[in-house]
């Protein structure tokens, strides 16, 4: 069967006004290739007499590869039916072990350090009493604090002294979840840089730069980018640190402060990048769907490696 007789799915909760869908669907267009979104909430998975099957709310059609694209806030039901994708022998881009590191910051960071990369000195907590200690464990206030799965630069205060901790952590700590405490960099004194990797290649980087003193660099916060051209050292950190989440595709924020070693802070399997395209002129999109319909075109293997 040839991959252009079936559909790309993309698992997200928005529709095609949200940018990278609109982007990766007009993308697969120029190919002759469909995008169809996946609602996880509109999904039924289902065992009958031991066979894997699936039923999509007002969808009905082949899907040759699947993408998930929900975002950290992906809970265990979005797990589920990766799995379930996978059973089916409908390939992943990104796979389920690849998005179960990702979307949990703190794995992703043991991920990372595992792997020789270096990452900002960070503590998990899940004991409002362990604050403290975790402060002075990375040297002091001020400290960053985050959520596990926040993204786009949600869930992510600068924390000052003890009575903003304690302010924080009565609204917002969740036993069963828990919170990072990290090192503060002041932002005059880095260089924020993303790059997105494809197919264990970098397909375009860019340098963000905070708006109104706001210490995130993040678009979704309403940084500035741009183009910036990569030393081959901070190509092969990205390359490597996508390799160590196992991600095919995947959005790598590298932090370098003067005179010191870049960090890598947090590593992204669903990136947008509207900001990207529009700071270095690529065209983002159609690299990912090349990449998909080249390495995942075949409809007819079989891929159980979930």
């Amino acid at each position: 069967m040839e991959f252009k007789t079936v559909n790309i799915g993309i698992l997200t909760i928005n529709n095609f006004d949200f940018h990278p869908n609109s982007r990766l669907r007009q993308a697969a267009k120029k190919q002759g290739y469909d995008i169809i979104l996946i609602n996880p909430y509109d999904m039924t998975a289902g065992i009958k007499k031991g066979e894997f099957e699936y039923f999509i709310d007002k969808i009905n059609k082949n899907l040759a590869v699947v993408m998930p694209r929900q975002g950290s806030p992906m809970g265990d039901y979005g797990l589920v039916l990766l799995r379930h994708f996978g059973k089916l022998g409908i390939p992943l881009v990104n796979n389920l072990k690849s998005i179960t590191i990702a979307r949990n910051q703190f794995i992703t960071l043991q991920a990372l350090a595992s792997s020789g990369i270096l990452v900002p000195n960070t503590c998990f907590i899940t004991k409002k009493e362990l604050f403290l200690q975790a402060v002075n464990k990375i040297d002091g206030f001020p400290v960053i604090v985050k959520q596990v799965d926040g993204m786009g630069g949600d869930g992510v205060i600068k924390v000052n002294n003890e009575k903003e901790a304690i302010f924080f952590l009565e609204k917002n700590l969740k036993e069963r979840k828990g919170v990072l405490v990290q090192q503060f960099i002041p932002s005059e004194n880095r260089i924020d840089i993303r790059v997105l990797v494809i197919g264990g290649k970098v397909a375009g980087a860019m340098k963000l730069e905070s708006r109104n003193d706001d210490f995130r660099t993040n678009i979704h916060q309403k940084g500035k980018a741009q183009k910036v051209d990569l030393s081959k050292d901070l190509e092969n950190m990205a390359i490597k640190s996508a390799k160590a989440c196992h991600l095919e595709i995947a959005g790598v924020d590298i932090l370098m402060e003067n005179s010191c070693h870049p960090l890598v802070i947090e590593v992204n399997y669903s990136p947008g990048f509207q900001g990207l395209e529009a700071a270095t002129g690529l065209d983002i999109a159609q690299q990912i769907i090349d990449y998909v319909s080249s390495t995942h075109g075949n409809t007819n293997h079989t891929r159980k490696d979930l």
